[in-house]
């Protein structure tokens, strides 16, 4: 089981993507009723939710490449 937070540092994204893609998007694999409230925080089962995310096809490929560049950047690849 899984939060929110553990999701989106798992599959590198914001938290607010995800929870976005969580209650917005119809093929997340897990419906809000299913998640489970423990304390604060909702849990989720990860299996499902890493299947979802390793099937999901980017529609903003553009951010992604510009990811990219800044890690390459920031780690100083200057050769």
């Amino acid at each position: 089981m899984v939060t929110l937070a553990e999701i989106a540092r798992r599959v590198d994204l914001s938290k607010q993507r995800v929870q976005q893609l969580a209650h917005n998007d119809p093929d997340f694999p897990v419906p809000k009723g299913e998640w489970k409230k423990v304390g604060r925080y909702y849990q989720l089962p990860w299996e499902p939710v890493e299947a979802y995310f390793e099937a999901r096809k980017p529609q903003h490929g553009v951010h992604f490449a510009k990811r990219d560049e800044r890690r390459k950047a920031e780690g100083g690849d200057d050769s």
